[in-house]
């Protein structure tokens, strides 16, 4: 049993005379979420705000987990209310702009992420947050000075160096980009970014195209000639072979073109 199913396990066992507190019901609402319980964590954030309306800790809770279930429109109103409440949390404005952005309410996203990071500008995750919103909206030169932004409250956010390697492939300069992206895998090698390592490297061994770039010319010469017997015999097997013994020159061709 992990740490996190050993906690909702234990949070339930509350003795039947104690009556639960909205401090408990928070703890035990967030090992629930914790252990992948989403369900039964927002009755235990909700029973908690039936004894405690309006606490604004308890409103993002909710929120969150609901995000977790992909309830965007309920948790944003949540997380709009929770905001209202304090106002001076940054996690609360991120929350906002991040449930807004899903829902397509992008001038609201981006004003409540910009708000977040002007409340917490030592925080690498509000830079991070509003870094991608950036790139996912095309302002990729002011992504690549909030990734930096990030890098310089925490240089070992993996998050940040895979942002900026983004930010920096977008502008073509790929050196720059190579190094970011390699920096970000070194804090965390489980990064993947199947768009950024084309970009990076576009006929990386295991790309289609350089395994078609790679076709020897005796098994072109192979095809071709096959595909002329089969005219005879198979037809209609005729034309893929054909294709297939030009695909590997044809191929070599493009990319020695795209390299120019």
């Amino acid at each position: 049993m992990g740490r996190a199913d050993e906690a909702a396990s234990l949070a339930e066992t509350l003795p039947e005379r104690e009556a639960p507190t909205p401090g408990f019901l928070r703890l035990r609402g967030r090992a629930l979420r914790a252990a992948g319980r989403l369900f039964d964590a927002e009755g235990s954030f909700r029973e908690a705000l039936a004894l405690s309306p309006g606490e604004a800790g308890l409103l993002a809770d909710l929120a969150t987990t609901l995000l977790g279930q992909k309830r965007h429109r309920e948790a944003l109103s949540f997380a709009r209310e929770a905001m209202s409440v304090r106002p001076d949390v940054a996690a609360f404005h991120a929350l906002v702009g991040v449930l807004a952005e899903a829902l397509g309410l992008d001038e609201e996203a981006g004003r409540e992420l910009a708000a977040a990071r002007a409340l917490s500008p030592g925080d690498a995750e509000s830079h991070v947050v509003y870094g991608f919103h950036a790139l996912r909206q095309g302002r990729v030169a002011e992504a690549e000075g909030v990734f930096r932004d990030a890098l310089r409250a925490d240089a070992q956010r993996s998050e940040a160096h895979h942002g900026l390697a983004r930010a920096l492939a977008e502008q073509k300069q790929l050196d720059a980009a190579r190094v970011a992206w390699a920096d970000a895998l070194a804090l965390d090698p489980t990064l993947i970014d199947l768009r950024l390592q084309r970009a990076l490297d576009p006929v990386a061994p295991g790309d289609w195209r350089h395994t078609l770039a790679s076709m020897p010319h005796w098994l072109s010469v192979g095809l071709g000639v096959g595909g002329s017997f089969l005219l005879l015999t198979l037809p209609l097997l005729a034309l893929p072979a054909w294709l297939l013994a030009l695909s590997g020159p044809t191929t070599r061709a493009w990319l020695d073109w795209k390299e120019k």
